[in-house]
């Protein structure tokens, strides 16, 4: 027989007591907290630069609605509703430039690249901070394992601008993205040989025939790429392959494009030759990258399917001093004696062209990116080519279609994400204002959070 004390109830019911009080809690209704509203932002006394018009827009403010645009309104009429009003003082708003031929992993010196994948990542980090203070708040990767830096972005870990990765590039056997060292016990790895540079970094992927080639594609669809990067002729950088060697069969590219659209998405081509992107675009790709050697037949070709064309100039003139070997020298010459044939077959033909830079390997001169819209000066009006770095690089990012992470990119309109920035002089004047970041970019938003106010 067990003869609790006083003391014992009082303990017991009060245990008790406080079980029923905790299912009591429980089972009471959960009360929903209504999302905090995203923060308004007024920004007031500017002009607009749209990214599709050559005219600027006066007497109208621009509304943000956390990492949006909601719209804009007649100058004065925004209300008091705000949380931040932004006095532009009289300045010139942009949106953000978009570069859509970056490789975020290839800051570093080309032996550190293939080095300590920790470093490189560091580095990498690092330096899209400071692109994020050029200006530039988005870039199509173009080959390169940045997907965790795109995460790091994207979670707010590191500053930077949003990223299109592409993945590894997907290169055959001595084509452009083959960069083992040329000896013959260098066997390709289904013969027994090592892996190439690279590879085992998710940088590079080499591979022969239709079934590889889907399997490199799904590998850098499973990984989180947004468009794929296949090379289809020789290149400038790589030592095996002349400029004019067409790379890939057109079975092979047929299998990068439909592995690619089953997702939802496209596939962009490292080309050079006129005979290598046509046989891309024959088979079904979107976007070429160099063009250094087109011909008119080639860019009628991309003109009927609607594909897109970056340029590169200034990677050209920071190569002159480095590639002093004979083999590159001679291929960087060639390049540089043919791309503006190219160019002007572009205007001609009305070509979606995009502001693409492809600078590698040095720190220091890829904090020149922009000096690319300089030189474009001698084949645009700085109009053209802000809208090349704006609204036409909002369009080549949007051609992921479902595979896009992200809103609409690169115009000032209702809807589209909130990246801006607000210049002291007239980029439409000339567009060296937009390189001379330092002195004349006051303002930078991205997805709403303002990163520089010097106004």
């Amino acid at each position: 027989m067990v003869i609790l004390k006083y003391k014992d109830i009082l303990e017991k019911s009060g245990f008790v007591l406080a079980v029923i009080a905790v299912l009591a809690t429980l089972a009471a209704p959960v009360v929903a907290q209504e999302p905090a509203a995203p923060p308004q932002i007024l920004i007031t006394n500017v002009s607009i630069f749209n990214g599709t018009s050559e005219t600027l827009i006066t007497g109208q403010d621009v509304v943000l609605n956390g990492n949006t645009i909601a719209r804009l309104v007649p100058a004065g009429s925004g209300g008091t509703q705000f949380d931040q009003v932004i006095d532009g003082k009289g300045g010139y708003l942009s949106s953000g430039l978009i570069d859509i031929h970056w490789h975020m992993g290839m800051g570093t010196t080309e032996a550190e690249y293939f080095g300590d994948q920790n470093y490189v990542a560091i580095h990498s980090a690092k330096e899209a901070g400071e692109q994020l203070l050029r200006g530039v708040t988005t870039v199509r990767d173009t080959s390169g394992n940045v997907f965790g830096l795109k995460k790091a972005i994207d979670t707010g870990v590191t500053p930077g601008p949003r990223l299109y990765p592409s993945g590894a590039i997907i290169s055959q056997y001595s084509g452009h993205g083959d960069v083992r060292p040329t000896k013959a016990t260098n066997l390709p790895k289904e013969w027994g040989g090592p892996e190439g540079l690279g590879v085992s970094d998710g940088n590079m992927l080499l591979v022969s025939g239709r079934a590889q080639m889907l399997a490199a594609v799904r590998q850098q669809l499973f990984l989180g790429a947004t468009q794929i990067k296949i090379a289809v002729t020789g290149g400038v950088s790589s030592f095996t392959d002349p400029l004019y060697v067409e790379e890939f069969t057109p079975e092979e590219i047929q299998a990068a494009v439909q592995a690619a659209s089953d997702y939802g998405t496209y596939v962009m081509a490292h080309a050079h030759s006129a005979a290598g992107a046509i046989r891309a675009l024959e088979n079904g790709v979107m976007s070429i990258a160099h063009g250094s050697e087109l011909n008119e037949e080639a860019v009628k070709l991309m003109a009927e399917k609607g594909a897109v064309f970056g340029i590169n100039l200034e990677v050209y003139e920071q190569l002159k001093p480095v590639y002093t070997d004979p083999i590159r020298k001679a291929k960087l010459d060639q390049a540089m004696a043919g791309a503006g044939k190219g160019i002007e077959f572009a205007k001609k033909h009305g070509i979606v062209m995009g502001f693409s830079t492809d600078l590698l390997f040095d720190a220091k001169g890829r904090q020149q990116e922009l000096n690319e819209l300089v030189l474009r000066k001698k084949y645009f009006t700085s109009p053209e080519i802000m809208i090349q770095a704006t609204g036409n690089g909002g369009k080549i990012v949007g051609m992921t279609g479902k595979r896009n992470p992200y809103g609409k990119l690169g115009v000032i309109e209702e809807g589209a994400m909130a990246d801006i920035l607000i210049y002291s002089a007239n980029p439409l004047e000339d567009v060296a204002v937009v390189a001379d970041y330092e002195n004349n970019l006051k303002l930078i938003v991205k997805d709403g959070n303002v990163y520089k106010n010097t106004l």
